[in-house]
């Protein structure tokens, strides 16, 4: 075996764990099945997060949106709230968390960065002060992350500015709309649709009966539990799977592992042919994933590696049974 797979359960154990009830939380199937400590590892990691944690999730987003939004208001801050992440597109692999919280005002100067500077020191005022929370933090100059004490949970608030794009403006839908997001510490910005991205996520996810969600989680699990730090966002990994065709990501309920290799033929040619990893775009097909980023390559090799030692102890594992990655593995 490449890895230790029972340090690797305990990760994800832990991702998952429930404070109230003093355990965590895995599919039925997790407890159901005597499969060794890799396929559990490989099969759990794949499965969606109870629903119901999200909605606790977006409870304590919720508080601290209004507490946001009466305290900007009362210093004539004029702000709307949107949510984008993982845990609008089901791709969580944390019981509480992988939310992120926008906050989006109008683009109404010349230098619109100041507009975010400002936004994200009101903020910090707000939030630090008589804080409840363990912890508020704005090191990366970029976005404001908050830990909660009582769920323990990390909720990321993104300070942006909405942008007038010419589909917006056409169409009125806010499917449409696009923001402008800046990092102030590399004094760089990007504009993108977060809105079409999540609803082409969750389309393309329907019309392959769950397997684009499904090797989306196995990545991002695999990111997380690297040894070696992968600079990869969650939405880089989600643009990176949408480009898979839609018929090679259909999902069977008992052939789940098959999507593994999918994956890794994907990886593989990004960390091959700069070319294709600097053209490809995102689900809104309106902006493009890593562009000039040709570091990148080197970060999607790094995950390629791992998908690679993961699929072959799993086939050293299911040999023993005379079975692959194409077998039947109910879960």
């Amino acid at each position: 075996m490449n890895r230790d797979y029972k340090a690797l359960l305990k990760n994800l154990m832990s991702r998952h764990y429930d404070e109230a009830l003093r355990e965590s939380v895995v599919s039925d199937a997790f407890n159901e099945y005597n499969y060794s400590e890799v396929m559990l590892y490989s099969l759990e990691s794949m499965a969606e997060i109870d629903p119901s944690y999200a909605y606790k999730a977006f409870h304590l987003a919720k508080r601290i949106q209004e507490k946001l939004s009466k305290e900007l208001a009362n210093r004539k801050y004029n702000v709307d709230f949107r949510y984008q992440g993982p845990i609008q597109t089901e791709t969580n692999i944390v019981l509480y968390g992988d939310m992120e919280l926008m906050v989006v005002a109008e683009s109404v100067y010349s230098e619109p960065w100041k507009i975010v500077k400002n936004l994200t020191m009101e903020m910090m005022d707000i939030l630090t002060q008589g804080s409840i929370y363990q912890r508020v933090d704005n090191s990366d100059k970029m976005k404001v992350r908050i830990q909660t004490i009582k769920p323990s949970c990390e909720i990321t608030i993104l300070p942006a500015l909405w942008l007038d794009n010419k589909e917006y403006k056409e169409s009125k839908r806010e499917i449409d709309r696009g923001i402008t997001e800046f990092n102030l510490l590399r004094k760089t910005k990007r504009r993108y649709l977060p809105f079409k991205h999540i609803a082409r996520i969750n389309a393309k996810d329907d019309k392959t009966n769950g397997g684009l969600k499904r090797v989306i989680r196995l990545l991002r699990s695999l990111v997380n539990d690297s040894e070696i730090n992968i600079d990869l966002t969650p939405q880089e990994i989600e643009s990176i799977m949408y480009a898979i065709p839609e018929k090679q990501l259909i999902h069977d309920s008992k052939k789940s592992l098959a999507l593994l290799n999918i994956a890794f033929a994907q990886l593989s040619r990004l960390s091959q042919d700069l070319s294709y990893l600097q053209k490809l775009i995102t689900p809104s097909e309106k902006e493009l994933v890593f562009g000039r980023k040709a570091y990148k390559q080197a970060e999607i090799r790094r995950l390629k590696e791992n998908l690679d030692e993961l699929i072959k102890d799993l086939s050293e594992d299911l040999k023993k049974e005379d079975k692959n990655l194409y077998s039947d593995i109910p879960y």
